[in-house]
């Protein structure tokens, strides 16, 4: 019993290794990362691989009874069946934790030097604006880092202890589009075309002005960072990981969507013409659209059901 136990978490662990020791050759090695990440993100990544090389034994071997499932072990079996079917030109059946494995395997790709280099590049800003203090500017980054720390770290740790192991992922293509687009480096390619006017650091038309108006910004990005810290271990995109229902979950299904909107249409304002208007226009839309591929996919979801029962509104208490 416990030879087999070994055998089981060892391959376990070892799909892990492999896995993402092919994310980390992408991430230190590949030409894109190379260009746009901090050399310190990758050095991190590079670290947490050599922390969990070393001490990834050791928790296997005191938590494999309940660890024993990963998405890179189930992602190597289908590659081997896939191999395989091929070989003997018989048809290959995918199974459903098959297909969340390997769509989950590339959320994590593509997220987690993403939110990695946020953390880096909104904790070199606040570090700045604690030498040249601005109130106002280290709410703003302090609020950002939040966020992108704990994002970062709900793409990276998937745990049936935390309770944020994912159950569904995002199937549609629609669903990743309006995701993916909103990030880079699919965002600034987008801005070549689409006009963007929006600036959380915008002066309006008098100090007084400037002040009512930035208090409104510092409260709608508190509610944007609250969403995130109420999802905790839970937080990624594109993924089903448990329903949570707490404040300000339990006034509106998207919080954090319609926040971070409403800062932008605030800050556009003292420079509005009509290319900045139908440019803030596509973002909301696009907002809007990962709103409802959202709930579409978290309908598949009871516990999701009965909290849109409880919650009828998705953005504004009601009216949206």
């Amino acid at each position: 019993m416990v030879r087999c136990l070994f055998k089981e978490w060892f391959w376990f662990y070892f799909s892990h290794l492999i896995v993402y020791g092919f994310g980390l050759l992408l991430f230190y090695f590949g030409k894109y990362y190379r260009s746009n990440l901090y050399l310190e993100s990758r050095l991190f990544i590079f670290y947490l691989y050599v922390f969990f090389v070393v001490f990834g034994p050791i928790y296997y071997s005191f938590f494999a009874k309940g660890e024993m499932k990963n998405k890179s072990y189930t992602f190597l079996r289908l590659l081997r069946k896939i191999i395989l079917g091929f070989w003997r030109q018989e048809k290959v059946v995918i199974l459903k934790e098959e297909r969340v494995a390997v769509l989950f395997l590339l959320v994590k790709f593509f997220y987690v030097p993403l939110m990695i280099n946020f953390v880096f590049q909104n904790s070199h800003d606040l570090l700045f604006v604690i030498e040249h203090f601005s109130l106002f500017s280290f709410i703003l980054i302090l609020f950002f880092t939040v966020d992108t720390f704990i994002f970062a770290f709900g793409y990276l740790v998937e745990s049936y202890r935390l309770k944020n192991v994912v159950k569904s992922v995002e199937p549609t293509f629609l669903g990743w589009f309006v995701a993916l687009i909103c990030y880079p480096p699919f965002n600034g390619l987008v801005g070549r075309y689409v006009p963007w006017g929006a600036n959380d650091y915008a002066l309006f038309w008098s100090p007084y002005w400037t002040m009512v108006f930035r208090i409104l910004i510092v409260a709608l990005f508190f509610i944007y960072v609250l969403s995130s810290v109420v999802l905790g271990f839970k937080a990624s995109n594109l993924t089903n990981r448990g329903i949570v229902t707490r404040f300000p979950y339990s006034l509106v299904r998207h919080p954090a969507y319609i926040s971070k909107n409403m800062v932008w249409w605030i800050t556009l304002l003292p420079v509005m013409n009509w290319w900045f208007f139908f440019g803030m226009l596509f973002w909301t839309t696009i907002y809007v659209l990962r709103a409802l591929t959202e709930e579409r996919h978290l309908l598949s979801d009871p516990d999701y059901i009965l909290y849109c029962e409880k919650v009828r509104y998705r953005f504004i208490p009601g009216l949206v």
